[in-house]
């Protein structure tokens, strides 16, 4: 066996309250006793791909070289829906071919979809309800055991993809939305810390839009300001947030995935 393959992560919907993630464990667990599993979330909210997507896009990189990202948010499970297998220059993924890997096909590392169709890498009796523990769980323990990936299936390139939306130049101002909403209520945009810097160089100030709500500046930490105080700041991902210090942003001003924002000069 390959050691530097027995690292294998999750993200699931499956929430802790039931056995879902346990079984899965259990059936990596019982292919490959070496093998490290690590949870990155089993909060993804219950049938949302982009969530799953935004989450697994913003922690996989972190992982060591050769981990295996086991995603499994799918409300067509036990459908036509593919499961699939995909590689980049560092890490793999298996996941249903549903768009949850869409940050990963931006990846400059990015390699190739493998369409998982060897069934004998699959659990024998397979249902219609439970392909995560199914088919997704022990086609991640073969591979890390040492199974190459191209004997999973044949390499496809119509896999499912989601436009992921980028922040823009509009009439003077950078313009972005809003891609995420953490347990918190803080909305995190598309727009970089570097559009802030080349549009307000040279210390001038910064005026923020997002819907009703009007800020100036970003703070350099959540507790700069009193608390029930929106503001923005510089998130771990040098995106920018909104905020309200020790509160809700989402409740307290309606934000949802999507919304608009703008950053102008003042």
């Amino acid at each position: 066996m390959d050691l530097k393959k027995n690292l294998i992560t999750l993200t699931t919907d499956f929430g802790t309250k039931d056995y879902f993630s346990g079984a899965m464990k259990g059936v990596i667990l019982g292919l490959n006793q070496d093998a490290r599993i690590i949870d990155i979330s089993h909060e993804v909210p219950s049938h949302d791909i982009w969530a799953a997507a935004y989450m697994l896009g913003a922690a996989y990189e972190y992982f060591p070289q050769f981990t295996i990202h086991l995603v499994v948010v799918d409300p067509g499970v036990g459908s036509q829906r593919r499961p699939v297998l995909a590689v980049t220059d560092r890490h793999y993924f298996i996941a249903p071919d549903n768009g949850v890997l869409s940050f990963v096909y931006a990846d400059p590392g990015f390699s190739k979809v493998i369409h998982l169709t060897a069934s004998h890498y699959f659990r024998e009796g397979i249902g219609s309800t439970f392909n995560a523990r199914d088919v997704f769980a022990p086609a991640a323990a073969w591979l890390s055991k040492g199974v190459e990936a191209e004997n999973f299936g044949e390499e496809i390139t119509d896999y499912v993809r989601f436009n992921i939306p980028c922040s823009r130049k509009e009439n003077g101002a950078v313009a972005g939305e809003i891609v995420y909403i953490d347990k918190f209520g803080n909305a995190i945009s598309n727009i970089k810390s570097s559009d802030i810097e080349e549009l307000c160089a040279e210390g001038a100030q910064c005026g923020i839009e997002v819907g009703q709500l009007a800020l100036s500046g970003v703070s350099p930490f959540y507790s700069a300001l009193k608390k029930g105080e929106a503001g923005a700041v510089i998130n771990g991902g040098g995106f920018v947030e909104i905020f309200v210090c020790q509160g809700d942003a989402r409740k307290t001003y309606g934000f949802k995935r999507g919304d608009k924002i703008f950053i102008r000069k003042l």
